[in-house]
């Protein structure tokens, strides 16, 4: 989907991409990391590899035909600017992979090596790299480590301070990231939202699910409030079924049992990470992810005593300009 009107060429500085495994977002960027126009669309890796196969193409000139359908005339009117992306386009999966940074990983080090590919003759795109924490058992991520860095700047957080900061990045595989000044010290990834949907969909829970239009937040808050008690230490495998059961013996309505689940696993997900904080020791922790995730995630961490909590959305072009500009490939412009 496209949205904007095209600007004066004297405007644009940036092309920037954040290209996941569904998803693409572009943006055309100005001056000190300003969004000229912003466009969308389903065109993730995983798609462009479908249409690798069914049109019998290369995976890179499957790439190259999807940039030029998502972002053509940009690259066409503003021939001089750079292009940036972050995201599951460097995977191995995705156009060319862009290696790993370790733990601890410094977002806004100018001496990370940038990935490139040439999308038209002459013309390179870089790839921003992901993160791995090598730990017993690895952890990885891909475009979650931009939006931190967008996150930072756009919320003016402090980062030479000694104090660390926690990052949540929920979704599909949330993110729990902390953060010292600009870097990186450690993260772990939940699969919450990827098991919530095989659950709800496809479990014999989902046979008890009633769609409604609205969050039941009350149904939400007791699901958080089981995985917070002592029952919540039977571990959620444990405590799961209890959404066919509550309403086996009338205790749980059916338009109810979507949001006690995202409940619990919610509250699940927190306990593992962050167990139960004294309130004075709980850590700062800001969320970038979508509105309605953000409340459901906001609201659980209150349960747990959690109230220095702030919410950013569209972090990613902030990310990406930053590096751009530590990184040198825009020259006069500034971060």
């Amino acid at each position: 989907m496209k949205t904007g009107v095209m600007t004066h060429i004297a405007e644009a500085q940036l092309i920037a991409l954040d290209w996941g495994t569904t998803s693409a977002r572009a943006y055309l960027m100005g001056d000190g990391g300003s969004i000229v126009e912003e466009r969308s669309s389903s065109l993730g890796i995983m798609q462009v590899a479908t249409k690798a196969q069914l049109e019998s193409l290369t995976l890179s000139r499957a790439f190259e035909d999807t940039l030029a359908e998502l972002c053509g005339d940009w690259l066409a009117n503003f021939e001089s600017i750079p292009v940036i992306a972050c995201g599951m386009v460097g995977s191995q999966q995705g156009w060319a992979e862009a290696a790993y940074r370790k733990v601890p990983a410094n977002l806004a080090d100018p001496e990370f090596e940038l990935e490139t590919v040439e999308i038209t003759p002459g013309r390179l795109m870089h790839i921003i790299p992901g993160v791995l924490d090598l730990k017993e058992l690895p952890d990885v991520m891909r475009g979650e480590e931009t939006q931190i860095l967008g996150a930072i700047e756009l919320g003016e957080l402090a980062t030479e301070r000694e104090e660390e900061q926690w990052f949540l990045l929920p979704g599909t595989h949330s993110k729990w990231v902390k953060v010292s000044g600009r870097t990186i010290t450690e993260f772990s990834t939940s699969m919450t939202g990827e098991t919530y949907a095989l659950l709800s969909s496809k479990s014999i829970l989902s046979k008890l699910i009633e769609p409604t239009t609205e969050i039941k937040w009350d149904a939400f808050e007791r699901g958080v409030r089981v995985s917070h008690s002592t029952d919540g230490t039977a571990d959620l495998m444990l405590t799961a079924f209890s959404a066919r059961t509550l309403v086996l013996t009338g205790r749980l309505e059916k338009t109810e049992v979507s949001d006690y689940l995202s409940g619990l696993m919610i509250g699940a997900e927190i306990r593992s990470v962050i167990g139960h904080p004294e309130a004075d020791t709980a850590p700062a922790l800001t969320i970038c992810g979508n509105k309605e995730l953000s409340a459901r995630y906001t609201a659980a961490l209150r349960i747990y005593g959690i109230q220095r909590v702030s919410e950013l959305q569209g972090t990613a072009p902030r990310g990406i300009w930053a590096i751009a500009c530590t990184q040198g490939l825009m020259q006069n412009a500034s971060v």
